[in-house]
């Protein structure tokens, strides 16, 4: 059975018969119970509702309420559940429809688009063009169409309609789907010509469709319509299209993050990203040893010197680099169109030439899921975050970032938290128990501004005596996301290894785990390739402060939700 609201009133019977209910007074009755499904609904709502329009119900609203109920119940038999019992409940005074899950059309199209949004975030573009579309298919026309008292209900569904529209759109772009996405944009813009976004991207997509005439026919259509309904100019976006498809130079994007604050030291690390000026510089690192910070800030630094655009990409966000490109593409004023990731990867290589780009990716897994990416030539920046040691771009500058040196990290705290706590034996037992980790010591100086009741005594004793010490004011969650990656028999030798000291022999691991130097090496190493061990001379491993307290906290505590055990 099925209630459908998206459009005409109508139920649809077990056996595929429609019952369409019209526009009358028991259709107002019906739609306003599916306003509140399995909820009891007073008669007086029921009235007030079915009489909305008039300055006062009848004196035999009460009665005729009663009536349109009867009629509900004979004129649609359906409206039976399956347990034999009727659809509408009466009690005293009150009215309920009973109805299971999925049979009102508007919550499946709220399922199927928070679906949709599901996959958007997960990279599976195509799979949101499927639900987005799933959800639009529902509708047939205006909700409640021709039914009094639902007023509410039915505008915030057509508002949903055209977000959904907006956001397949998108879907669309970024697949490189542009006719797809030109066809939703008319029609969303024909429904609601007050969005200017819609318009933005409707203009974008005639122009990378080479439809330029109709891509500033649109523009001027959406100049006027803004300026006679809302009396305002076209935005920065709409400005920024038409730009683009008339052929005027669009400004350059400027996508880096904020500059981190009190960066400190890596004066080596930035005078080697300043002397490759093109090309790849590759930075690796274990987590929280600040990868990201290194790139971001020495993106500021060197942003004058690529006027054609600084882009920031989190590769985290992507399951595939399509999106990414065609975000890249949309970036520098060229939406793309083509239909795999080897057209749009030679558009993009194509569109940068002779072009000074700066661009970041950040936590990258390997260099096949980059390749696409990488600007040829040097007249462009590549700056690339990774933890994994596994792989290298040919031609590239790698630097393997350390931590900060003892001298180097208590200025950064001192910077970073409040004055009380600059005190020497306070920053010297913070620096030590963080290991010299930028992240640890950034999690412990907030963590001290949003306690101003702490003094530095109490700091210390919550180092020395909280739940997981230094772990415990957030750094764990930067751990825990690289174990989490490791398969489990990694993760098992890596908490067995937690228990060995700073540095230890290949001999003294294969005890540990209760096996052979030669049957542990690979697992040494591959946990050097995800810079969750250090690798040294003479068959000899290193384990960071931190790693190795977090690897305890999970073998005392597997699920680490508060680990148990302190660093000494």
């Amino acid at each position: 059975m099925l209630f459908r609201v998206l459009g005409p009133l109508e139920v649809h019977g077990r056996d595929g018969e429609v019952h369409r209910l019209g526009h009358g007074k028991a259709a107002t009755v019906l739609a306003t119970l599916l306003l509140h499904p399995n909820a009891w609904v007073s008669g007086a709502e029921l009235i007030d509702a079915t009489w909305h329009e008039a300055a006062a119900p009848p004196a035999s609203a009460e009665a005729n309420l009663k009536t349109y109920v009867w009629r509900l119940r004979r004129l649609l038999p359906v409206l039976v559940s399956d347990d034999g019992e009727p659809r509408i409940e009466s009690a005293p005074g009150r009215y309920r429809l009973r109805l299971a899950p999925g049979e009102l059309d508007a919550h499946q199209a709220a399922g199927h688009a928070a679906a949709a949004r599901s996959a958007v975030e997960a990279g599976e573009l195509t799979t949101a063009v499927g639900a987005f579309e799933a959800a639009l298919g529902l509708w047939r026309g205006q909700p409640f169409e021709g039914v009094a008292g639902a007023d509410y209900e039915a505008a915030r569904l057509v508002e949903l309609r055209h977000q959904l529209r907006e956001e397949l759109a998108e879907a669309q772009l970024a697949l490189g789907r542009t006719a797809e996405a030109v066809h939703t944009l008319k029609a969303l813009t024909e429904d609601d010509p007050l969005r200017e976004g819609p318009w933005a991207s409707l203009v974008r997509a005639l122009h990378a469709l080479g439809r330029r005439a109709e891509a500033l026919r649109a523009y001027d259509r959406a100049r006027h319509v803004l300026a006679a309904e809302l009396r305002v100019r076209p935005g920065r976006a709409l400005t920024a299209a038409y730009r683009e498809a008339s052929g005027e130079p669009c400004a350059p994007r400027r996508e880096l993050p904020r500059d981190p604050a009190h960066f400190t030291a890596r004066s080596a690390e930035l005078a080697t990203i300043r002397r490759a000026r093109g090309g790849v510089v590759l930075v690796d690192g274990l987590p929280g040893v600040g990868k990201t910070a290194l790139a971001v800030h020495a993106a500021h630094g060197l942003a004058e010197e690529f006027p054609d655009g600084q882009f920031f990409v989190d590769l985290r966000a992507y399951r595939d680099v399509t999106g990414v490109l065609a975000r890249l593409l949309r970036g520098i004023g060229t939406p793309g169109t083509g239909s795999s990731t080897e057209e749009l990867a030679a558009l993009w290589r194509s569109e940068l030439a002779g072009r000074r780009v700066l661009l970041v990716l950040d936590h990258v897994e390997s260099g096949d899921q980059i390749e696409p990416l990488l600007p040829s030539g040097d007249s462009s920046l590549t700056l690339v975050t990774t933890r994994h040691r596994d792989w290298h771009v040919d031609g590239a500058v790698r630097i393997g970032l350390r931590p900060l040196a003892d001298r180097d990290a208590a200025a950064f705290f001192r910077a970073a938290a409040p004055d009380a706590f600059a005190r020497e034996d306070v920053t010297a037992s913070v620096v030590r128990r963080c290991g010299g980790i930028p992240a640890a010591l950034r999690d412990v100086a907030a963590k001290l501004h949003t306690r101003p009741e702490w003094t530095p005594h109490a700091l210390t004793r919550e180092l020395r005596t909280g739940p997981c010490g230094v772990l415990s004011f957030g750094h764990r969650h930067a751990l825990a996301s690289a174990f989490a990656e490791l398969p489990p028999a990694l993760r098992g030798a890596l908490s067995a290894l937690g228990e060995l000291p700073g540095e230890f022999e290949l001999t003294t691991a294969a005890r540990a785990l209760g096996s052979t130097p030669e049957a542990v090496r690979p697992a040494l190493e591959a946990l050097v390739d995800v810079s969750l061990l250090d690798a040294l001379p003479g068959e000899r491993y290193a384990g960071h402060r931190l790693v190795r307290h977090y690897a305890r906290c999970r073998t005392c505590a597997p699920g680490l939700g508060t680990p148990a055990v302190r660093v000494a």
